[in-house]
């Protein structure tokens, strides 16, 4: 039998996230897996986003996942995220990174209303939660930004299969990983629209270096069920304007399989601490 590593999870709300207050310092130093925050951006302002985000018109949705139906998670922001893909299993180079996230601020133009500055209010949600640290979202050497966040519809039938976030070797990385402290980069993550049903964050007990965590025949993949009958897992359902801080380059995690009427729609983006911890960067 696997150890079982309890998944270490606190919930907060607005009005008590000074007992957060240093919590990306806890995710970090592997004494916290996940953080919620009930509340933490306005709901009204999100749900109204979301209504012109749900219909199947628009034509602002990218799919570099769209090789594989089941994840073929909609990206709006960037059609080169800092993450593996189907359609670019290794990642991209650095300069196809940041000419996509140079077409951000046209891409995600009109999905807010002008009271909700969504890059602003990212950027101040993991403030609350930073030890007091300045946080900014990633530049490159040449003062380009990186995609400060991104927004992603999954429609019902969808999921988002077991992983790591472990990026620090894909190309797109090659400047900004020696800048960070590599013990984590974590995800955060704010709900616009949850699915009528599924959609659950599923966090498990399994780490990067769990020590023979089951594996599937190709030695890639890993085995599901095994590892549901063998380790500690905690599933987290959201509404709008909930958010999420996860552990997600060191806990395995999925999302279950969308069901219903409606799609599952979020935005966010990566966050870790600079390698003298004295800054939080964030990046998409």
């Amino acid at each position: 039998m696997g150890e079982r590593r309890t998944v270490r999870s606190r919930e907060v709300t607005t009005r008590d996230s000074h007992l957060a207050g240093n919590a990306i310092e806890e995710l970090c130093d592997d004494a916290l897996d996940v953080l919620i925050v009930r509340g933490a951006l306005p709901r009204a302002r999100l749900a109204a986003a979301a209504a012109g985000l749900s219909g199947e018109a628009l034509k602002d949705w990218q799919r570099p996942n769209a090789a594989m139906p089941d994840e073929d998670v909609e990206i709006m922001g960037t059609d080169r995220p800092a993450t593996p893909t189907y359609a670019a299993p290794r990642g991209v180079s650095l300069d196809d990174y940041l000419a996509s996230a140079g077409r951000h601020a046209t891409a995600t133009a009109g999905v807010f209303d002008r009271g909700l500055n969504a890059r602003d209010s990212l950027l101040a949600a993991a403030a609350r939660h930073s030890g007091r640290r300045p946080v900014s979202i990633a530049l490159a050497a040449d003062g380009r930004s990186y995609a400060p966040f991104t927004v992603r519809r999954m429609m019902p039938g969808r999921q988002i299969g077991v992983h790591h976030d472990r990026h620090f070797a894909l190309p797109q990385y090659c400047e900004l990983a020696p800048q960070l402290d590599q013990s984590l980069i974590a995800s955060m993550v704010v709900t616009l629209l949850p699915p009528q049903s599924g959609g659950e964050l599923i966090v498990y007990g399994v780490t990067a270096s769990t020590p023979d965590a089951p594996k599937r025949p190709n030695g890639f993949q890993y085995d599901l069920e095994a590892i549901e009958e063998r380790y500690d897992r905690k599933a987290f359902t959201f509404d709008t304007g909930d958010l999420f801080i996860l552990a997600a380059g060191r806990c395995l995690h999925r999302v279950a399989r969308v069901a219903g009427d409606l799609p599952r729609i979020t935005m966010g983006a990566f966050i870790a601490l600079t390698q003298p911890r004295d800054r939080v960067l964030m990046w998409s």
